[in-house]
């Protein structure tokens, strides 16, 4: 298992990934409410499918990842995303998703020094 965290003022997240075998699935959570918004799988030679729960918008976390995800690793893997916060504002927005994209390039770094 590889786990990650990010803080930045309220905003907290958690990245927790587990290896079944070859493959992987990524939990991406955190604000005040945790949760399951959306799920992002794939492969490095099958195409990227999201799963959109609800309204949620955590697709342009979850496909960032898969697509760079997809070009590092070689197994299946799963990306699950959810993270709300009350009263949130468009640059908590902003700074949640470049937090959560940020961690995704940290597990990638991970995993490419694991493989070696």
């Amino acid at each position: 298992m590889i786990h990650l965290e990010k803080e930045s003022g309220r905003i907290r997240l958690v990245l927790d990934a587990y290896f079944m075998g070859e493959d992987i699935v990524v939990l991406i959570s955190g604000g005040d409410q945790p949760h399951l918004g959306t799920i992002t799988a794939g492969a490095r030679l099958e195409p990227i499918q999201t799963v959109q729960l609800q309204a949620h918008k955590e697709f342009y976390i979850t496909e960032e990842i898969a697509v760079r995800l997809r070009k590092e690793f070689a197994g299946n893997f799963a990306i699950c995303c959810g993270a709300h916060m009350d009263h949130v504002t468009k640059d908590e927005i902003r700074m949640l998703t470049e937090m959560a994209i940020q961690l995704g390039k940290e597990l990638i770094d991970q995993l490419k020094q694991k493989c070696l």
